[in-house]
């Protein structure tokens, strides 16, 4: 594997894509990530939670970006002497695969999964998860990053399912558990209940949409009833049978479901009277005092009165639609008018219709106030004959065209209205609020453990602790745990057909003791045939709602463990702390999941054992495509990810994603020029360094006895770490030690505190550092006669690249391998060596290199030569010309002579001048040209001009070369004072003037003919 074979390489690939292969193909035939698990972990074992991903689809940059983060944080804890064992997941269940089947199948509804049969659907969603996962291998193994596949647990399993319904029977039996009516966003094309989390992880499950919103008229009617109860405020008020009050609503689709009007108590409303000019009579109005002019500027009409909304409570009106419902009209609270504190006057008339059917606040009024709860709707969108004839068997949306026929001459006002509104996030279907029964969690008899907990938790960034995720907490309604679908785990719940009696089962073993039959599967239909004896002697059904997946995600923790009823982890005793890997010390996924596996975790963890799931969390940002859009196939805006990764290698694009805004909750789009140039500026650099020390690489007899710097190798103990830093007099090898231990200590303290871009960042300065300062400064000690100042110039490179090799292994693991095996000589021959076994450095380098103030006073010498480079741009002179002075004015430098050698040779000047003063340092340039000083550039010139040949001709520097010429005057006379010089810095053992052919090129104002031959 050595560098010259990466040539034999795809016309499509870069070479040091192909060189990653490369590095690939040793890892899985010496099978090191194997070696990494199983070795001496002295400082314990580290427990990584994997999020499982969906089996449908296919990865992208959005699944790649926290995949390298779960790869690049265990390398480096492995490196720490932690065992990090990473086992791959599958999320299977839900909405997402049942979706697919149905596109595949030809199914429409649910209907047609009935009519298919249960059975055959729910093969056909086993079948399409388990041939999607082998392409996933590709991906996660090209981007280096080391998990298990192929031990991986799924959530069809049906140990992993056992875990879930464990799960539910614990939360139950703590008296979390219940089945009721509440308000769940609803998807009638699925026909099922979703949880508000599950839509707004992202923003993209809303849209902005405009739809006909109206001002309708509700008459009010003065009964016995309302009078008793209200006394003389009506005609105190004014207000009569010949009154109306406007109700707003965007969804006139409800409206059959009307059965209260709200307004807000402490809110100012008016009454006003004015002519209806349809029939001449004077009619009255009453709406919120700050919209009167929305409605009715310009208009001629008599303000009558002004009163809070409190006023208005207890008034009855007119139902809109007779509904023919007993449990309706004859209960004596329906067709009032109640107050509410989510009424404002925002928008609309400051009065809200209230159908408790459809709407969330509308369901807690009514429960408040106790409306009937009357199911209006079936789980398809469809209104039943409970809604009257009129609206039987309508869809939602077109049974909203009907109601605006049916009311016209109610609608006192009606107007397009652009709002933001759900879509289902699987189906694309718009999503209604329907109140339906379901199995919910309660969560505010837990909010407070949740929020105790929460402040255990390390968040990265931390602003999310105390930010959104608190709020999630202080906000979340209870968890819909239920859903009206078929492939998923089974709420483990029986019912008695008669007496309605509730047993629920939390084993297979139990489910088996109470049926007398054997369970072979979890899943529907087989999960539905088995009936338990109720204690009336009726028989028990399983009602046929399956899990939300959500809740697997959040029982990953122990389920993929078969927790409880895993032997290994003992016999699990309720209140005891669990013996399973738990809690995890890291976990990352985007902002999404703030509402998402962040949140169904920690529900579980707290519920079930008291305890956080997660100890260190990072949130990454949302990663959008080229446009800026949610990254999306359909989108097609992001380039393939093989293509990227064939053109500039998976280290680039891990360290592109590790500096970014995105690992510290930002959001950013995409860009491939980034990319791009993190292969360039940090990779094809570092490489060059490589192959520059590997050139002057010296013979074993001659090399310090070094072996891997103060690492060593399967993770053991360092020994003698003082001992094995080079030491050296030159000012370049202490600057160079000093800016490693710098990064060392950077790296080091990003990656301990979960701040990935603080630990990735400061790589491509050090780079840079090391490429366009130290070993271009240090070039002419490699080629020199000075053997001693070679062999510190060797030394002090070699254990700068074997201690990177490490500090960049868990941030670019391919690379680091590459130098770490060129570089210690391994050359890939040992299969039980690795630079990720070996242990994380622990330099001690500024305990023998104690001059601190070095890389300040090295950042001024370069800020010097900087300053001096660019007047020479601004004088149009070359730097290969030399100049005889560099003055430095407004500053007085102290700094010793090997730093002012280097302004000398770098800026190419005869003497470096201070000139005290005040005001912002200038440099300036003696630009005046001697005959000695041209000479001398000339002789640069020729130098430069030969080498380039040399490089032409594929020559190396064990190539001795003769130099045949022809010249003028002037360049004769300097090959005869600078011959030797020449010689020795073009590698020649003769200059023979004489060139019969040879290439033709202008020096100064001369012609020259010039041949190199070996």
């Amino acid at each position: 594997m050595s560098d010259k074979n990466t040539g034999n390489h795809s016309e499509n690939k870069n070479v040091f894509a192909v060189m990653e292969e490369e590095v690939q193909a040793f890892w899985e035939k010496s099978r090191t990530f194997e070696k990494s698990i199983s070795k001496d972990a002295p400082k314990g074992d580290y427990v990584f939670y994997d999020g499982p991903p969906f089996i449908t689809g296919m990865p992208h940059y959005a699944t790649l970006l926290p995949s390298i983060a779960k790869d690049m944080v265990p390398r480096y804890q492995t490196m720490r002497g932690k065992r990090v064992e990473r086992i791959w997941g599958w999320d299977c269940h839900g909405l997402p695969a049942e979706n697919k089947v149905e596109s595949e199948l030809g199914l429409k509804n649910k209907q047609d999964i009935e009519t298919l049969g249960v059975d055959k659907f729910v093969e056909a969603c086993r079948n399409y998860v388990n041939t999607g996962s082998e392409q996933w291998r590709y991906y996660i193994e090209r981007i280096a990053r080391w998990v298990d596949m192929d031990h991986s647990y799924s959530t069809m399993d049906k140990d992993f399912m056992e875990s879930v319904i464990w799960a539910f029977k614990t939360l139950y039996d703590k008296g979390l558990i219940y089945e009721g009516y509440r308000t769940s966003l609803h998807c009638p094309r699925c026909a099922t209940p979703l949880s508000k989390f599950e839509i707004t992880m992202d923003a993209g499950s809303y849209k902005d949409v405009t739809e006909t919103s109206v001002a309708v008229e509700f008459q009010l009617r003065i009964t016995p009833t309302s009078l008793k109860l209200r006394g003389t405020r009506n005609e105190e008020l004014g207000i009569d049978n010949n009154t109306s009050i406007l109700a707003w609503t965007t969804t006139p689709w409800t409206l059959p479901g009307n059965l209260a009007l709200a307004v807000g108590a402490q809110i100012d409303y008016v009454l006003i009277e004015k002519k209806d000019n349809g029939v001449g009579e004077m009619v009255k109005f009453i709406l919120a005092k700050d919209l009167l002019l929305k409605y009715f500027e310009g208009q001629d009409y008599a303000l009558l009165q002004e009163f809070k909304g409190a006023d208005l409570v207890g008034l009855e009106y007119e139902p809109l639609f007779d509904l023919q419902n007993e449990e309706i009209t004859n209960n004596p609270n329906t067709y009032q008018i109640y107050a509410a504190d989510f009424v404002s006057t925002e928008e609309g008339t400051g009065v809200v219709h209230i159908a408790p059917n459809f709407g969330e606040d509308d369901f807690n009024l009514g429960k408040a106030v106790e409306l009937p709860m009357v199911d209006l709707m079936n789980e398809s969108g469809v209104y039943t004959e409970l809604a009257g004839p009129d609206f039987n068997g309508l869809y939602f949306k077109k049974a909203g065209k009907l109601v605006l026929e049916k009311i016209a001459d109610k609608i006192f006002l009606a107007s397009d209205h652009t709002h933001s509104y759900p879509f289902c996030y699987r189906c694309n279907t718009s999503l209604i609020y329907k109140t339906q029964k379901a199995w919910y969690l309660r969560i505010s008899d837990i909010r407070a453990q949740m929020l105790a907990n929460n402040q255990k938790i390390n968040w990265q960034p931390a602003y999310f602790k105390d930010g959104r995720f608190q709020t999630n907490l202080e906000t979340a309604p209870d968890w819909c745990l239920s859903r009206s679908r078929y492939w998923g785990s089974p709420i483990p719940v029986w019912k008695c057909e008669t007496c309605a009696e509730i047993k629920v089962a939390g084993s297979i073993k139990e489910i088996e003791e109470l049926s007398g039959e054997k369970i072979d599967d979890l899943h529907r239909p087989i999960i539905d045939a088995p009936k338990f004896k109720c204690s009336c002697g009726a028989t028990m059904y399983r009602v046929k709602e399956v899990f939300d997946c959500w809740f697997e995600s959040g029982a990953m923790p122990f389920a993929q463990f078969h927790f409880p009823f895993n032997e290994k982890f003992g016999n699990y005793v309720a209140g005891e702390k669990p013996r399973f890997p738990f809690p995890a010390d890291f976990i990352i996924e985007y902002t999404g999941q703030l509402r998402g596996w962040f949140y169904y975790l920690h529900v579980l963890s707290t519920v079930l054992f008291d305890d956080v799931a997660f100890k260190n969390v990072i949130v990454s940002g949302v990663l959008a495509g080229t446009d800026g859009r949610k990254m999306s196939k359909s989108f097609g805006n992001y380039p393939d990810p093989r293509t990227t990764l064939d053109k500039y290698g998976a280290d680039a694009l891990r360290l592109y994603f590790m500096s970014s805004p995105l690992m510290m909750g930002g959001d950013a789009s995409f860009n491939e020029k980034d990319v791009q140039d993190a292969l360039r500026k940090n990779i094809m650099i570092l490489w060059n360094v490589v192959k520059f020390y590997m050139m002057f690489q010296p013979s074993s007899e001659t090399s310090s006895p070094i072996e891997s710097g103060t690492g060593s190798s399967q993770g053991e103990e360092e020994n003698q770490e003082e001992a094995t830093i080079p030491t050296s007099n030159d000012i370049l090898d202490k600057w160079i030690l000093l800016r490693l231990e710098q990064l060392h200590s950077e790296v080091t303290k990003g990656l301990d505190a979960y701040d990935l871009p603080v630990a990735a960042k400061p790589v491509t300065a050090f780079i840079d550092d090391l490429s366009t300062w130290f070993i271009r400064r240090s070039r002419d000690r490699f080629k020199g006669d000075d053997e001693a100042d070679k062999l510190q110039a060797n030394n002090t490179t070699r254990f700068v690249l074997l201690q990177f090799s490490k500090i960049i292994a868990p941030i670019m693991p391919f690379i680091a391998e590459r130098i770490w095996q060129n570089v210690t000589g391994f050359d890939f021959k040992d299969e039980n060596r690795s630079v990720h076994l070996e242990a994380w450095p622990e330099l001690g380098i500024n305990k023998q290199i104690t001059d601190n103030s070095l890389i300040l006073e090295m950042e001024l010498v370069r800020k010097i030569v900087e300053l001096g480079l660019a007047k020479r741009d601004e004088l149009g002179i070359k730097v290969r010309q030399p100049l005889s002075q560099l003055r430095i004015i407004n500053y007085e430098l102290r700094i010793g002579e090997e730093f002012i050698a280097l302004i000398l040779d770098e800026v190419n000047v005869k003497e470096v001048v201070f000139e005290a003063g005040e005001g912002n340092m200038v440099v300036e340039l003696d630009a005046e040209l001697t005959p000695e000083l041209i000479a001398e550039g000339t002789k640069r010139e020729l130098v430069r001009t030969i080498n380039a040949m040399r490089k032409n001709e594929g020559l190396t520097i064990n190539d001795v070369v003769k130099i045949y010429f022809e010249a003028g005057p002037v360049v004769r006379d300097v090959f005869a004072k600078y011959g030797e010089e020449i010689k020795k810095d073009t590698l020649a053992s003769e200059l023979i003037e004489e060139a019969n052919e040879g290439k033709d090129i202008a020096i100064g104002e001369e012609n020259l003919k010039i041949l190199i031959k070996k």
